[in-house]
C-alpha cells in the first residue's frame, strides 16, 4: 500500500518538475458544447477538446509511450445514475516508421498517419452512442476528460500527463428530456 501511495507521489513530483524545469508549456483544455440528436432509441453525443494538445503533445505524443485520453461519460436521471461509460483514445508512435497511430474504442478504423497535426486533430473528438430507454425522462448527461500516469521511455519515469492540462479535467454538461426526443 505504502509502495503504491509512494509511486503516486513519486510520479506527481516528477511531473511537476518538468513542469516547472523545463519547457513544458501546459495547456487550458476545454470541452465544446455536447451535440446530440436521437433516434428511436439512441442517443448520438459528440464534441471534442479544445486548445488540450497545443503545447507540449508533439514531444509527448512522439515518445514511443502509448498515450492514453479518457472521456468518462456519465447520465443521470434525477439523483439515480442510469449510465456511466468511458471511451479510451489511444495514440502510439512508431520511431522507426515516424507513423502515429489512434485506435478510438468504438471505432473499427485505425487512423495510421505521419502527422503529428492530424493525430491531435482526431485524438480530440468524441463520440458516445447510448441505447436509451425514454423512460429515463430528463437527464443530466456530463462529459469530462482526463489522462492517466503513463511511463514514458525517455528515463523510465512515470508522469501524470494531467500536468500538461494544469490539473484540470475539462468537462461539459446538457440536460435533455428524452420524452421530447421520440
Amino acid at each position: 500500500m505504502f509502495e503504491l501511495l509512494g509511486s503516486k507521489v513519486m510520479a506527481g513530483v516528477v511531473a511537476l518538475s518538468m513542469l516547472l524545469f523545463s519547457s513544458f508549456q501546459g495547456n487550458d483544455p476545454q470541452l465544446s458544447h455536447i451535440k446530440h440528436y436521437s433516434s428511436s432509441s439512441t442517443l448520438y453525443l459528440s464534441g471534442e477538446l479544445l486548445s488540450a494538445f497545443d503545447n507540449d503533445f508533439s514531444t509527448i505524443f512522439a515518445s514511443s509511450a502509448p498515450i492514453p485520453v479518457y472521456f468518462k461519460l456519465n447520465i443521470k436521471s434525477g439523483s439515480r445514475t442510469v449510465l456511466s461509460q468511458q471511451l479510451t483514445h489511444l495514440v502510439s508512435f512508431n520511431p522507426a516508421t515516424g507513423i502515429y497511430v489512434l485506435r478510438k474504442d468504438g471505432e473499427p478504423e485505425v487512423l495510421r498517419t505521419s502527422s503529428v497535426e492530424q493525430i491531435i486533430k482526431e485524438v480530440s473528438k468524441y463520440r458516445f452512442n447510448i441505447p436509451y430507454e425514454s423512460s429515463w425522462g430528463l437527464i443530466n448527461i456530463n462529459i469530462q476528460a482526463e489522462m492517466p500516469l503513463v511511463r514514458l521511455e525517455e528515463g523510465g519515469k512515470e508522469m501524470d500527463l494531467m500536468v500538461l492540462w494544469k490539473y484540470k479535467k475539462p468537462a461539459a454538461k446538457i440536460l435533455i428530456d428524452l420524452r421530447k426526443a421520440q
